[in-house]
């Protein structure tokens, strides 16, 4: 075993805190010499100097866990928005033969399988209709046995958006490292232009970037999502607090969604994930609990990038007919 696998095998509270702050929608944050990412606000959180952030932030991408830092654009822009299906299938559902087969389902654009016959998809839609349409379609595909369906909030951008700034979004969504200059040259706009589109873009919340993962590179650790439902909406409240207090040291990504809650949770031992189960079902307030311990993680973002190149295809036509 390498030395950098060794260190991602044995993660620390700081480590998982991290991995928190990283997959939550982070601010695009671009310097004249291409794009950067700030650690100071993320230091200052978590009570650590930016150097020893900044280095266990290399850490993770040297290690393959964090594969990189993908553009992502707020949905709303293009009238898009998105759900989260847990599916139960057969124990013997062969999960990389299935997870390609939902790579073709149009608007999926994340897959993660469990062991012992559990898969997670995360999804666009466009209304109501296509929501329960799309989730049909998955369960369909995957052969499911049962299914629990969330839709999952976004923020909302006030931002209209310009040809131009379609335009940069599309090169930088293929290509998130460009600097200023690359896409002015590309563009042919100033690079002062993009320069200013982009912080306009950052600060109105239409451009982001959220860390993806490589969740087979953790060696010792266990990597699991605990699923939630309650027993009354009314319950709901004191049962999350319940449940992030537990989960604290652990968890890197919580889903309070409005059919069900996930949380993403980094565990040193199975022994750990049976011991917090047992807990979390003799709560109150608590109706089902489960631990699905993660085998894989597949994303697919060319759907998105489809929307866009759609989006400026109609721009274009637009511009031509007046």
């Amino acid at each position: 075993m390498s030395i950098i696998l060794l260190w991602v095998s044995k993660m620390d509270k700081l480590d998982i805190k991290i991995i928190r702050e990283l997959v939550q929608p982070t601010p695009f944050v671009t310097l004249r010499e291409g794009q950067r990412r700030s650690f100071r606000s993320m230091s200052r959180k978590l009570g650590a100097s930016d150097g020893v952030v900044a280095k266990r932030v290399d850490r993770l991408v040297l290690s393959g866990f964090i594969k990189g830092f993908p553009l992502m654009l707020n949905t709303n822009l293009l009238g898009l928005k998105v759900g989260a299906l847990i599916l139960e299938l057969k124990a013997s559902t062969p999960m990389k033969e299935l997870a390609e087969k939902l790579s073709l389902v149009d608007g999926l654009f994340v897959v993660q399988t469990y062991l012992f016959g559990s898969v997670g998809v995360t999804f666009y839609y466009r209304d109501d209709e296509s929501f329960e349409k799309k989730a049909e379609l998955i369960s369909t595909v995957a052969g499911a046995l049962s299914a629990k369906l969330a839709r999952i909030p976004f923020p909302e951008s006030t931002v209209l958006l310009s040809k131009s700034d379609w335009r940069i979004i599309s090169r930088l969504q293929r290509n998130v490292d460009m600097s200023f200059g690359e896409i002015s040259e590309e563009l042919q706009m100033s690079t002062r232009t993009v320069r200013r589109r982009m912080v306009r873009m950052t600060k109105g919340a239409v451009i982001f970037t959220i860390a993806s993962m490589d969740v087979t590179a953790i060696r010792e650790g266990v990597i699991a999502d605990l699923i939630i439902e309650y027993d009354t909406p009314r319950s709901r409240p004191q049962a999350d607090k319940m449940l992030c207090e537990l989960l604290e040291p652990y968890y890197y990504f919580t889903g309070l969604w409005e059919g069900f809650s996930s949380f993403a949770i980094i565990l040193p031992s199975i022994s750990k994930s049976k011991e917090i189960l047992e807990t979390v079902r003799r709560a109150e307030g608590i109706k089902s609990a489960n631990v699905e311990l993660v085998e894989d993680r597949y994303e697919f973002y060319d759907c998105l990038y489809e929307a866009v190149d759609r989006k400026l295809a109609s721009l274009k036509s637009i511009s031509s007919r007046s």
